[in-house]
């Protein structure tokens, strides 16, 4: 092969080079490449006219290096090395070179990378001399890092890429390789990945970590570990026990606030238990009523603000309505009545403090302890306090003690559920799938939800033989195929499942409860205003599932609509003659000429013209 050194100015693209797609992608990222490694691959190039050669392979390149020339980062009469074609088809070099062309697979490239740091060379370095963002680099770079025993199944193809990622939020090998071999295959999804490798750690969004702030946390030695590859999320706080005693240091001092108001005691609860609170009885602050000036302040305001808008009306003009906002402004003012303790409740009850949901201080006032309120009790409260004491030496629990416990196991049990994704995941799938397959609505589950589905043969004859019912039937025969045949079975069942069959399952419980029927008298917009998103969402075609027929539309439209049908499919001229036809005639030939249309009325395209569609064809 002879090499020959051509001006670059010379150079130019052939049209014989068969990369038409993806041709100018990635230019930025290769001419990097070449200023910082210089041309690796000779240009192949062959004559052209007026003294130009046509670059056959390497248009790419070629549109690097006059990037680079642009830049001034090389001279535009920079010679380049380059094969002249003699003979042979340019098309057919093109192919091969594009074609026999193996790309490097994602973990060597992961590797590659790591060596070069190895040498080093930084994120910032590496990336100016392959065109990407440091930011980039130092994701392969973590990738790299995972362990080489999963990095070998990531090779292999038994891992995807995304899974891959989710490893990265660690450095622990040893958890890595758990985290992938102890799991069941179905439970390998990312998200789950992750979770089992932070279980030690304390996410950003936390309420601990946003009552004591990250930057206090981090200020006291504290370390984040962040996801490089999920930019949305905080991170996750390595060390519990240090936030812990961070909170607890900033309860106490939030405590001595509170204690300065007298209460009898004091209690810090970091995690606030409203459960255990329902021990205490409860005191409540007093309003403290209005001075006789105020009060009569608030009454002339009062008055006077009613008497503008008896006069008025909402047709009040501009300086009425800013009067009538000002007296509204100031009786809220005086509305707002103090509440203040008494001396008395706040000698025998206490307060507790901790960290609400929100991240933010909750405190709880005026709880008495039972020994407290047993020592103040009125005779009224001694009788209820025996009854209460004969029904326990009974054996026996009242009523509202039994729905009082109940509840209390209902609170636990949506926290504990609302912490378990895969749990949840499998009890909504339960409830849902016991009236579709089981005809059992409730009895089963403890979730109130319920799940309905229309009929749609109620609403249009033969829906049966379209192909959408039967495409939908298929989907309930393979559901009743691998659902047992028990609905005893059925939780078990869902438990045992991956978590794809579980999204695919309610996946197909949703589209059951669908009704977006427009029947007559109805006028529930919004519901058919969210099936039109619902719809736009789907990509739904209606041309793929329905076609116009005699007995479907034609047949039970006016002349006018069958002829603007023909019109808006084939052509107005094929309406025109039509024209004179009579309707049993038309309706034969409309299908004729519609069917191999993707025509549709309005009311199967779009949610504007569905509104216009209905009267008029209600009106004929």
């Amino acid at each position: 092969m002879t090499i020959t050194m051509i001006p670059l100015s010379k150079l130019i693209p052939s049209a014989a080079n068969v990369r038409k797609t993806g041709a100018t992608a990635g230019i930025a990222e290769l001419a990097a490449s070449i200023k910082a490694h210089g041309l690796l691959q000779n240009l192949q190039v062959r004559a052209g006219d007026a003294g130009k050669f046509e670059v056959v392979a390497g248009r790419r390149r070629l549109a690097a290096l006059k990037r680079l020339a642009r830049n001034k980062d090389i001279e535009k009469l920079v010679e380049i090395p380059c094969h002249v074609l003699e003979e042979g088809d340019a098309a057919e070099i093109s192919l091969a070179e594009n074609v026999m062309r193996l790309p490097m697979h994602p973990a060597d490239q992961f590797e590659a990378f790591q060596a070069l740091a190895e040498t080093g060379k930084g994120p910032e370095e590496i990336a100016a001399r392959f065109g990407c963002s440091p930011a980039t680099v130092r994701q392969r770079l973590k990738l790299a890092s995972v362990s080489p025993r999963l990095m070998k199944v990531y090779r292999t193809g038994k891992m995807d890429l995304d899974q891959l990622m989710a490893f990265a939020i660690s450095d622990d090998h040893a958890a890595q390789e758990a985290a992938w071999f102890k799991q069941p295959e179905w439970n390998r999804d990312p998200a789950t990945l992750r979770r089992v490798l932070t279980r030690a750690h304390v996410e950003a969004s936390d309420r601990r970590s946003r009552f004591v702030g990250i930057d206090t946390y981090v200020a006291a030695g504290g370390h984040i570990l962040r996801d490089l590859f999920a930019e949305q999320h905080e991170g996750y706080l390595t060390d519990p026990a240090l936030l812990d005693r961070l909170a607890v240091e900033q309860l106490e001092r939030e405590a001595e606030t509170i204690r300065a108001e007298g209460w009898k005691w004091l209690e810090i609860m970091p995690d606030l238990d409203y459960a255990a609170l329902r021990q205490f009885r409860r005191v409540y602050p007093e309003t403290v009523p209005l001075a006789p000036e105020q009060q009569e302040e608030l009454d002339r305001l009062t008055a006077a603000h009613d008497a503008l808008a008896d006069e008025y009306g909402d047709d009040a003009p501009e300086p009425m309505v800013a009067e009538m906002e000002a007296f509204a402004e100031r009786i809220d003012a005086l509305s707002q009545r103090t509440r203040c303790w008494r001396a008395e409740d706040i000698a025998r009850a206490g307060a507790i403090i901790g960290i609400g949901h929100a991240g933010t201080l909750a405190v709880e006032r005026g709880l008495v302890r039972p020994e407290d309120a047993a020592e103040t009790a009125d005779e009224g409260d001694t009788v209820r306090s025996d009854r209460r004491s004969a029904k326990k030496q009974s054996g026996e629990l009242s009523t509202a003690l039994i729905e009082d416990l109940t509840a209390q196991r209902t609170a636990a049990l949506r926290v504990v559920l609302a912490g378990d994704r895969d749990i949840a995941l499998a009890a909504v799938v339960h409830a849902m799938a016991l009236p579709l397959f089981y005809n059992r609505f409730g009895e089963k589950t403890c979730l109130s939800l319920r799940l309905d589905s229309t009929d749609l043969r109620r609403s249009a004859e033969n829906i049966e033989g379209t192909s959408a019912m039967r495409a939908f039937m298929e989907h309930h025969t393979e559901w009743m195929r691998q659902l047992p045949d028990h609905e005893d079975e059925l939780w078990a069942w869902c438990l045992g499942q991956g978590i794809d069959t579980r999204l695919n399952l309610l996946a197909y419980c949703a589209a059951c409860s669908i009704d977006a029927i427009r029947k007559p008298h109805q006028h529930d917009n919004a519901k058919l205003a969210y099936a039109d998103h619902l719809a736009t969402a789907l990509s739904l075609d209606m041309a793929q599932w329905w076609r116009p027929t005699a007995g479907n539309y034609f047949a039970r439209v006016s002349k006018r609509r069958i002829l603007e049908a023909v019109a808006e499919g084939v052509s107005p001229e094929a309406a025109d003659n039509l024209s004179k036809l009579k309707k049993d005639t038309l309706i034969m030939h409309a299908e004729q000429r519609l069917a191999g249309t993707s025509w549709l009325p309005a009311l199967l395209r779009s949610s504007t013209s569905a509104a216009d569609e209905q009267p008029a064809l209600a009106a004929e």
